[in-house]
């Protein structure tokens, strides 16, 4: 029995050496195929943001266990995206800007803040082309800034306005025998709507033609100012659905040119002074991300940039989420630290718990209590639990796009007695020693008066504490704030005249207003949340990229998966505090 054990553990020994010195090979590969991409003189930066653009740098929800097998991409956060353009303008070995998506997946105050940044590049008398095979209308409102917009011959521009197409479920659930117990505060809280009436509601209609109104307005000022065409030209091209085919695109001056897309590199290579060369090769955003220098202060006091995005959970600790148990904790530590005298909290966010929001809304009180000022910026939505953490902010900054308010409240449970009872021929009885011994929201069981009256007073209850926090915080009267609150979303420059928001900007403007507040002529910035990914999971994204192709990263041969099912079970075993019964040994090959 000795004799095993120890030929056990010196096997054990030997595979974990093993497995480390294998890591650290792995590693050097992958560092080489990251190493810095030098920049050539006449380089041409390409944006192409179709794919995923959080707030902060990887900062996206992860898909699970099929992450560390085909790995995403890594993603530019907003804000940085900002500042490499920034950097470009002032950066001799690039001449030009080439914009080349057919879509963008960002809500139209992130187009705003990058249009601004694409507007000040220009101003540094550099060139910006953009072309599409097609243009969806935020991809469009990118482009407008562009010098000249080329499209491909067989393409079109969807630019039709804005709408919005609602589906409802109530008559769907009646066939079937569920009813959906709905309790809301605030006559605009549309949430619920599908789910008990089948149409809009008068007070949604209205809040959504006045939102998607100013949001229209909002585009077709900024694609008048960058392309030279009247408001009502932009209205009209809109109206004839004018982009439907290249043609009446160019004829309507939605467009500059019409070409192939060789075409179009010949002539951004020939603006560029790059007409000798054989292949049009642009740098990426993440060569550039890689090889560019940004400087940062490393002097004057720390302004904290939060980067709270995504759905308010609780219980949960995910990338991508504002979740209580990694935000309450690093705002205790920001809250301590006494090198950090502001803070800036960047939300972008549709809301989620109401618990999470309160509980994250307490500790920025306590930052401000520690003398340190915290300014909110606002993303593409600070609505409803997004709107609640940010709401006692020294100071809110927001984009005139972005979704704001939605400050109301609902409950929503599913009661499927008739289908159950009726239709499957499932009962339920009790037997209880109090009222509310059996309240659990059973979906099988009807709820009792009492029962539904004490979910309305919750409601109303966690209404009227959004309803003072707002309040208190935008130093609002409670009559006044009631008033504008009613679950209703506004756009940012609504929100302004409305006393919901101070300033209109991006998180550049929530930044210098910061450093002003504290009087701080130079500054550090620090950013959290810390993100963290899988170590393995960046060592095979760094394997696949060795292979020379950025696009195939997520592509990964059957050594690579046979890596990782080692390191899974490696994994396995170090955390393990309890006793296993697990084969000392894994079959290959069968």
């Amino acid at each position: 029995m000795k004799s095993f054990f120890t030929s056990f553990f010196g096997s054990c020994l030997g595979v974990i050496v093993s497995l480390l010195l294998l890591i650290l090979i792995v590693v050097g590969m992958g560092m080489s195929s990251t190493k810095e991409k030098l920049i050539s003189k006449h380089s041409i930066l390409r944006l192409n943001l179709s794919g995923k653009v959080p707030e902060m740098s990887n900062n996206t929800p992860s898909s699970g266990s099929s992450e560390l097998i085909n790995p995403s991409e890594e993603t530019i956060g907003l804000y940085r995206i900002i500042r490499l353009i920034e950097h470009a303008a002032t950066d001799d070995k690039i001449v030009g800007i080439s914009i080349e998506n057919d879509f963008v997946s960002m809500g139209q105050a992130s187009i705003q803040s990058l249009v601004r940044a694409l507007e000040a590049f220009k101003k540094s008398g550099k060139f910006i082309f953009a072309y599409g095979d097609f243009y969806g209308q935020s991809a469009y409102y990118l482009a407008s800034v562009a010098d000249s917009i080329v499209l491909n011959p067989q393409g079109g521009v969807d630019m039709r306005g804005y709408g919005s197409t609602i589906p409802f479920f109530k008559d769907m659930l009646d066939k079937i025998g569920i009813e959906m117990e709905v309790f809301y505060a605030g006559d605009f809280k549309s949430f619920t709507e599908p789910f008990r009436l089948n149409k809009m509601s008068d007070f949604n209609r209205l809040q959504m033609r006045e939102l998607l109104t100013d949001m229209k307005n909002i585009m077709v000022n900024t694609v008048s100012k960058n392309r030279g065409v009247s408001p009502a030209d932009i209205e009209t091209a809109m109206t004839q659905y004018s982009g439907r085919d290249a043609d009446n695109a160019l004829q309507a001056k939605i467009i500059d040119a019409i070409m192939y897309r060789d075409d179009y590199e010949a002539l951004v290579m020939k603006k560029a002074g790059q007409a000798d060369n054989k292949k049009y090769k642009p740098v990426s955003l993440k060569d550039y991300n890689n090889s560019a220098k940004l400087k940062d202060p490393e002097v004057g006091d720390k302004i904290a940039i939060v980067y709270a995005e995504g759905d308010v959970t609780y219980g949960a600790n995910t990338n991508g989420t504002i979740n209580d148990k990694k935000y309450i904790k690093l705002l205790q530590k920001i809250e301590k630290d006494k090198d950090i005298k502001a803070v800036v909290l960047r939300i972008n966010s549709p809301g989620g718990s109401a618990f999470t929001s309160d509980a994250i809304w307490h500790q920025i009180e306590q930052i401000k209590k520690s003398g340190k000022k915290v300014i909110a910026s606002f993303g593409d939505y600070a609505a409803s639990g997004g709107y609640y953490i940010g709401a006692g902010a020294d100071k809110i900054v927001a984009e005139s796009s972005t979704l704001t308010g939605s400050i109301g409240v609902f409950m929503m449970f599913p009661n499927a007695t008739k289908l159950l009872n009726d239709k499957i021929g499932v009962t339920f009885d009790t037997v209880k020693t109090h009222p509310f011994a059996t309240t659990d929201l059973n979906p099988g069981i009807n709820m009792s008066e009492p029962e539904r009256a004490f979910l309305r007073e919750s409601t109303e209850h966690i209404y009227d504490l959004f309803l003072d926090r707002v309040s208190k915080g935008r130093k609002l009267s409670l009559e006044k704030t009631r008033e504008i609150a009613r679950g209703r979303v506004w756009s940012g420059e609504k929100a302004k005249q409305l006393g919901l928001v101070d300033e209109l900007g991006d998180i550049k403007d929530a930044i210098a207003l910061a450093a002003k507040t504290i009087n701080a002529k130079s500054y550090q910035i620090v950013e959290y949340p810390t993100v963290k990914e899988d170590v393995m999971a960046t060592i095979i994204r760094e394997i696949a990229k060795a292979g020379g192709n950025d696009e195939d990263a997520s592509l990964l041969s059957p050594k690579d998966l046979k890596l990782y099912q080692i390191y899974k079970d490696y994994k396995a075993i170090i955390q393990c505090r309890e006793p296993q019964m697990r084969l000392p040994f894994v079959l290959d090959g069968m």
